[in-house]
């Protein structure tokens, strides 16, 4: 795998590729619809298509404008208005307008297949009073509306009129918004990604291309790190510092802190009647999580890399200033390793095991089912294989089973998953990861949803929240939040994966380390602060 270098027009400077690995899949499927979250490459956001704003976590939430300049909510918190940047162009020298941002939501608003960010559930209408203006009409009070759109993918309306099949379109051909719109070279094994020739924040972006080959897990990431060409890596990287580090000690480096909550969910919507019984009993979710043996998950399959969850609220550790102490403590009773205690609260509550071992529900039904993990991440594949150890050990017939990252992707959004081990996207604040995994709005009618899960208490607390303006009205209602989520256990947090994030600076400097820690470094499709790190990196000379 060599790197590519060209040469600039008139052979004045050398191009500048950055190689990155950002997904891992056996094969590259051309597909640059920021609707489908499941089959879209994942750098169709941010680098082809600019986010609004976006929302530094590690900056308190502080907003950094993008394609909008400013927003600013109406009196009665209704409505809220956009302006966006003036003379922004779309890749192919078109304006970008009001009208753009408006037809992309009323899309939404018509085809919820389309809906990768709610706005069915929020958005009553959309106006477009000038060419720089966009106002949105909420049905209800929103205060948490922006963020919520963070991961807004504004389209080209000149485009996107006159595809019949919008859900169905792969949009080889991109026309966008952000950095890297142009496609010079797509192949099953490798693409590249290159410069919009009408950016317009062209000042700041010092990389000519992305190179992205194709990965297909970790397994294949270690093989190939020897050869030295890779320079922004998200990737499970066994043994770090020899495997990694010490190729090159001069260039190589990482920043990998604690991330989100891993958790296994359960399907409480969809699944043979046994399995859905189970899910539904705290008493099982009990036992399924006393079951879990954390610690080997985090030294044996993580190698150490993630950190132990104990909380039955699941809250980040990056969180602790929203942290509820009422949350813990006796809350957290099932959140040990302790399969007698499991066999135990099974048995009482009428789980009665067959002649094969395994049990079945109060009513008699069998349970078996299977959880998901993608295929290559061999540390969560691991992962799983520990919880199935110990889920068998307290009599419940788990397996697992490995689709490819897609069909994984697809499962989870279209609801046809048994248990999943996944985790949470979290935000500037805790609040989003968790309305977004628990809600009734997004967990019925809004894809993306994992949990399926449905609690009417919970619902009117995340209601309070979003008619709630005030930072400390937040605190107050998320404090409920978690003492709510730990009492009735819709999820069984595990651990709290790492950042992945590895860098060479052989090629590129400007890179976010632990010593400069102002954003969030993954280049993952879930960090939208990934496309302001590409713009701090320069070439070295």
């Amino acid at each position: 795998m060599t790197a590519l270098v060209a040469f600039a027009a008139g052979g004045a400077a050398a191009e500048s590729v950055l190689t990155m690995h950002i997904e891992e899949q056996s094969s590259w499927v051309q597909n640059f619809n920021p609707f489908d979250l499941a089959g879209r490459r994942q750098s169709t956001m941010d680098f082809i298509y600019e986010p609004l704003v976006i929302f530094n976590a590690e900056d308190g939430g502080k907003p950094v404008f993008r394609l909008a300049t400013s927003y600013k909510f109406s009196d009665d918190m209704k409505s809220i208005t956009y302006e966006l940047r003036p003379g922004v162009k779309w890749s192919d020298g078109q304006p970008l307008t009001s009208a753009d941002m408006k037809y992309t939501i009323d899309l939404m608003l018509k085809n919820a297949a389309l809906d990768t960010v709610g706005v069915g559930e929020t958005v009553a209408s959309v106006e477009a009073p000038s060419a720089t203006e966009v106002r949105v009409n909420l049905k209800a009070v929103n205060s948490d509306f922006p963020e919520s759109l963070a991961d807004l993918a504004v389209v080209p309306e000149h485009i996107w009129k006159d595809v019949s099949d919008p859900v169905a379109f792969k949009n080889e051909k991109p026309v966008g918004s952000g950095p890297m719109t142009e496609l010079r070279r797509f192949t099953p094994q490798v693409y590249e990604q290159c410069r919009n020739p009408n950016y317009w924040d062209a000042a700041s972006l010092h990389v000519d291309c992305l190179r992205l080959p194709q990965i297909s897990g970790n397994d294949q990431m270690l093989a190939i790190l020897p050869e030295g060409n890779m320079d922004w890596i998200g990737s499970f990287i066994p043994q770090i510092d020899k495997t990694f580090v010490a190729l090159d000690p001069d260039h190589n480096g990482y920043w990998q802190p604690p991330a989100e909550t891993v958790a296994f969910q359960m399907n409480f919507k969809s699944g043979n009647e046994g399995n859905l019984e189970a899910y539904k009993d705290l008493n099982f979710r009990h036992a399924f999580s006393l079951a879990m043996d954390r610690t080997s998950m985090v030294d044996i399959a993580g190698l150490g890399y993630p950190v132990v969850n104990e909380h039955a609220s699941g809250l980040p550790p990056r969180f602790e200033s929203w942290r509820n102490k009422d949350a813990e403590g006796d809350k957290d009773a099932f959140m040990g390793f302790d399969t007698e205690k499991a066999n135990k609260i099974l048995d009482d509550a009428g789980y009665k095991k067959g002649a094969d071992g395994f049990r079945a529900t109060p009513s008699g039904k069998p349970i078996a089912f299977p959880i998901i993990v993608p295929n290559g991440w061999t540390d969560w594949i691991d992962a799983v294989q520990i919880a199935v150890e110990g889920l068998r050990a307290a009599g419940i017939n788990a397996s697992v089973t490995t689709p490819e990252y897609e069909q994984w992707r697809k499962q989870i959004l279209d609801g046809s998953f048994e248990v999943v081990m996944n985790s949470r996207a979290d935000a500037a604040t805790p609040f989003r990861g968790y309305y977004q995994n628990l809600s009734t709005a997004y967990g019925g009618r809004i894809t993306g949803a994992p949990s399926r899960y449905s609690n009417p208490k919970l619902d009117a607390l995340f209601d309070q929240y979003l008619k709630a303006t005030s930072q400390d009205d937040h605190k107050k209602i998320f404090n409920d939040i978690q003492l709510l989520v730990a009492d009735d256990f819709p999820v069984v947090p595990v651990f709290n994966g790492p950042t992945w994030y590895q860098f060479s600076s052989k090629r590129f400097t400007g890179w976010v380390t632990d010593k400069d820690p102002v954003m969030n470094p993954e280049d993952h499709d879930n960090n939208r602060m990934r496309l302001m790190h590409l713009l701090r990196l320069t070439p070295v000379q």
